[in-house]
């Protein structure tokens, strides 16, 4: 990439760069506030109307239990006035506080529209109210009359009394008799006479009775009926009922259109389905005038036209919400309905079951907040787009910037370059001319002062390349055939050159007996190398003179002495002379490690020690051999290097001879080279690293088991 482009990369770095991370990191932070704020309002406002939503509930129960209340103290008067009616006959009369209170013209108008129908489906004009009279019917019935035949019109100011002060709260207030006499208020004219005496409710018992919502046949609207018997001398002669609109009931719930028009009303108790498991079914539900047809009222209540149950696809949490029923108590959940999250708000069941539920989804209690998110969205993009401006700008200011620059730089570093090209081909005479006094100016004088001594140092390579390949020469390429046995030595350095040396070396040509040797210099590189190359040329030459292996080393330590006299410099030797005819094994140590000999039997290590200084430290040192028997089958001779077992990992722990004894065991039946291996991979993996801090060497010597049919 040319130093142009380099330029210009730069400087988009230090400029665009830092703006675009800043940028990106306001942009982020306000996408992620943004966020933050949304779902913190979408808490809140769940919280919030789960909170007033519950309130709601529980005031309508209450406010609800104060009008049925009511009815139901209405209702008792009204039964307690006709068992009196039937036991004074024509002598009743009612008290005062019942007389007198006729509603006026405006109340008149109110009632009728009251009762005109809301059911499109019903038909029209079919029935005709007067609030003036009471409709009585005597059933046809051929039982004795109860009632005498001015009485019920002594009930009516008592009729239009519980009108007049519950308007709203009593739609119709009927009474029928065990002889077939039946009562109405207000009195039916018209076809639709007929169609109220179907809806009779009959209830003789002393107690109070609800029934669950039923639509009214003539209104079309949704009612409760309230029951109680009629009684006369402790007998139950009749029943008196009241109707009770449930929109009326319900009415303070109009207001619901300001948490959102999806709100869903329902009255509901728990049932027995048909596997005997609990189940809610819906007994009412709310439905808007869009669905009547009548846009006189906003909200009418409905029972549905079959059995109808609730359910939500969370059948945890709906669990809970029968349990919170089954246990008679209010409260408020966050659960699906109908594939959307929402609130259930949920009154305590009344004494018939019925439990208020309002179902609000949250997506319409969050829209405020999303509606603010998307305005604080659409101001990021907006923010986006100025950003994006910006950076095309900075852009082009630093491309021209950028081309402008770059011809000054390039020159001197085109002259460089050029310079570099000519070393690269082998000129060494290469040099560079430039008057800078800058970096680049620098770079030059050091060229200059490089080319030289990179020519030095080329040479230098060349020169440990020879080296190297002389010394790996010097090591034997391939063991010894010695019968019996089988060998293998090796040695890795941690230079190019290094001070671990080994060798095998016959005595007699001709004989079997062969002599193995293994030593390390002091130090490692090219000092190391030389003094080994050395030794091993004097241990070679007098081996060709004659003699036992502890006049040999003597000698040999002579000529090393004479060497490092002035250098300080060392080597330890280990030399070890194998006669098979004899089966015994010779040995001098000048310094250096014993051997080892591993018996697989019995997995023991034994060490062939003996006395003797490093060679070159005294001139005049002698070393003596000692003897053992030789190896037995299977066993195995070791020979190695200090490098092994002093190789440390990264905690500085050194491999040890215990790890090393280990890898031997381990290796016991493979052949000597594959040994060898396993000691150095065992090392390998126990320092971890890639490059050695010391020269390894090992020597492995293993004796074969004989199976001849003689020896069996």
């Amino acid at each position: 990439m040319k130093i142009r482009f380099k330029l210009l990369i730069l400087l988009l770095s230090v400029s665009i760069v830092p703006l675009i991370l800043v940028q990106a990191g306001v942009l982020e932070s306000l996408r992620s506030l943004s966020g933050e704020i949304g779902e913190e309002v979408r808490k809140e406002l769940v919280n919030k109307s789960s909170v007033e939503l519950k309130r709601l509930v529980e005031d309508h129960a209450r406010v609800l239990s104060k009008q049925r209340r009511i009815v139901e103290l209405t209702l008792q008067q009204i039964s307690a006035e006709f068992s009196t009616l039937l036991a004074d006959g024509n002598n009743f009369s009612l008290p005062e506080v019942y007389v007198g209170n006729e509603p006026g013209h405006n109340e008149v108008e109110r009632r009728a529209k009251k009762y005109a129908q809301h059911d499109r489906g019903m038909m029209n004009n079919v029935a005709v109210f007067d609030f003036n009279s009471v409709q009585y019917s005597n059933g046809q019935s051929s039982n004795e009359a109860l009632l005498a035949k001015n009485s019920p019109e002594a009930l009516l100011p008592l009729f239009k009394a519980v009108k007049f002060k519950n308007s709203e709260l009593v739609l119709w207030i009927r009474a029928k008799f065990i002889s077939g006499e039946s009562i109405t208020y207000p009195a039916i004219g018209g076809m639709g006479a007929r169609m109220h005496e179907a809806e009779q409710v009959i209830n003789t018992k002393s107690v109070l009775e609800w029934s669950l919502p039923r639509k009214d046949l003539l209104t079309g609207r949704t009612v409760l009926t309230a029951s109680l018997g009629i009684f006369t001398k402790g007998r139950p002669v009749g029943t008196v009922s009241i109707d009770v609109p449930l929109d009326t009931l319900l009415h303070g719930y109009n207001h619901l259109d300001v948490f959102s028009p999806s709100i869903h009303s329902m009255l509901v108790r728990l049932d027995s389905g048909s596997n005997g498991t609990k189940c809610v079914e819906v007994v009412a539900e709310e439905v808007s005038s869009t669905e009547t047809g009548n846009n006189e009222m906003m909200h009418m209540w409905k029972p549905p036209s079959s059995r109808m149950l609730l359910s939500s696809t969370d059948a945890t949490l709906f669990s809970r919400f029968r349990k919170f029923l089954e246990s008679k108590k209010s409260g408020v959940l966050s659960m699906p309905y109908n594939g959307r999250d929402s609130i259930w708000a949920f009154s305590a069941p009344d004494e018939r079951g019925v439990s208020l539920v309002l179902v609000l989804p949250h997506d319409d209690v969050v829209a405020p907040a999303e509606r603010a998110r998307s305005f604080v969205q659409l101001a990021i993009e907006e923010q986006y787009l100025h950003t994006v401006l910006v950076l095309i700008v900075v852009v082009s200011l630093v491309f021209i910037l950028a081309f402008m620059l770059s011809r000054r730089f390039t020159k001197n570093i085109m002259i460089l370059a050029r310079g570099v090209k000519r070393i690269a081909s082998g000129d060494f005479s290469a040099r560079v001319e430039i008057g800078s006094s800058d970096e680049i100016g620098e770079l030059a004088r050091d060229f200059n002062t490089m080319a030289p001594a990179l020519r030095e140092h080329i040479e230098i390579k060349s020169a440990l390349d020879v080296a190297m390949e002389v010394q790996a020469n010097l090591l034997p390429k391939t063991p010894p055939l010695v019968k019996g046995y089988d060998v293998y030595g090796e040695s890795r350095y941690c230079d190019e050159l290094g001070g671990d040396y080994f060798d095998y070396i016959r005595p007699d040509q001709d004989g079997e007996t062969v002599r193995f040797a293994i030593g390390d210099v002091s130090g490692h590189g090219v000092p190391a190398a030389m003094l080994m190359g050395s030794v091993r040329g004097y241990l070679r030459a007098r081996t060709l003179s004659g003699g036992r292996l502890g006049e040999i080393v003597t000698d040999v330590n002579r000529l090393v002495a004479q060497d490092t006299y002035e250098t300080g410099q060392f080597m330890t030797m280990l030399m070890v002379e194998l006669d098979p005819a004899k089966n015994e094994l010779r040995c001098v140590r000048a310094g250096h490690e014993p051997a080892l000999i591993f018996t697989p039997d019995s997995k023991e290590f034994e060490r062939i020690s003996g006395e003797g200084i490093v060679l070159g430290a005294f001139e005049d040192a002698e070393y003596s051999e000692s003897s053992c028997a030789g190896l037995e089958d299977g066993q195995i001779l070791i020979l190695g290097t200090d490098g092994i077992w002093e190789a440390s990992n990264a905690e500085g722990e050194f491999f040890g001879r215990q790890r090393l004894w280990d890898t031997i065991n381990q290796q016991k039946d493979s052949s000597a080279k594959s040994i060898a291996s396993g000691i150095f991979a065992a090392v390998q993996d126990f320092t971890g690293k890639t490059k050695q801090e010391d020269d390894l060497t090992i020597v492995v010597i293993k004796k074969e088991i004989n199976n001849t049919p003689e020896e069996l």
